[in-house]
């Protein structure tokens, strides 16, 4: 992709091929070969066609950002003259961006003090804050996950990496211990799921785990602490290490099955009335 003058930057003379004049690297925005980047430092300039589609850009990179947690909630975001520096982009375009970041309820401006991540941390475009918490409820998180978690599983098994599944194995020992200390290893269980949407490998799905975490977070607690009040907790944790072993195999369809199976077997342990395919 060849590089473009931005829209606020002044015309250049002619210059001979090759002179001064970058082309897109591997690690340029927008190429199919680009890196992704973990630190906000590495973020590179954006240099493209119109200032709409640089505004979008930024705005992604920066969405990204805020949902992956490097800005954390209530955090104070940079400057709008750094944010134009670091992407190369000019102010009329920072301020589009963060527009759209509002819009998403994402970002909040303070007059006099700058512009801070909402409260939440995520978009407020896929909400369930009205979902009660009643049987009805839970059984409706409990039918999404097995929609959501299922294939999730299917993709994990295929694309999970060494450390994913080193982070698998340390979850299900930590709900293990959680339990022999007397508490419930919700937090762990959650992580458990969380590194399973990280291990399909699509942002997607690790994007609709965060969406989703208090939700899903209250279904894991609720079934936790009825599984510990039943004296079935162990149940639950060897459905979790068939889940594990089916991922470790690379077993595709094992992993789908496995999850399903837990997910199914939490809702008939809380007495859920679940729809299943």
């Amino acid at each position: 992709m060849s590089s473009q003058p931005h829209d606020s930057a002044p015309p250049r003379k002619p210059r001979s091929p090759g002179q001064g004049q970058a082309a897109a690297s591997p690690g340029a925005v927008g190429s199919p070969d680009a890196p992704r980047r973990s630190s906000s430092a590495e973020a590179p300039a954006l240099s493209w066609r119109s200032r709409g589609s640089l505004a979008d850009e930024v705005a992604e990179q920066l969405r990204r950002r805020i949902i992956n947690g490097e800005y954390a909630p209530g955090q104070r975001l940079p400057t709008g003259a750094a944010l134009a520096a670091e992407f190369g982009v000019s102010m009329s375009v920072v301020r589009e961006a963060l527009s759209q970041l509002k819009h998403d309820g994402l970002m909040q401006s303070i007059q006099g003090a700058g512009a801070f991540v909402s409260p939440q941390g995520q978009p407020r475009s896929f909400r369930l804050d009205d979902l009660p918490v009643t049987p009805l409820g839970l059984a409706r998180i409990f039918e999404l996950r097995r929609a959501v978690e299922g294939e999730a599983a299917w993709l994990a098994a295929l694309r999970r990496q060494p450390d994913h599944l080193a982070g698998l194995r340390q979850a299900l020992e930590d709900m293990a211990t959680a339990v022999a200390d007397g508490t419930d290893g919700t937090e762990a269980d959650a992580r458990f799921h969380h590194l399973l949407a990280e291990a399909t490998g699509n942002p997607l799905f690790l994007e609709l785990s965060r969406f989703l975490s208090a939700h899903i977070g209250i279904a894991i607690e609720t079934a936790r602490l009825n599984s510990i009040r039943q004296g079935t907790w162990q149940l639950a944790h060897d459905e979790h290490r068939q889940l594990l072993l089916a991922l470790e195999a690379g077993d595709a369809e094992a992993a789908r099955t496995a999850v399903l199976a837990h997910i199914d077997g939490a809702a008939e342990r809380l007495g859920l009335a679940v729809t299943r395919a």
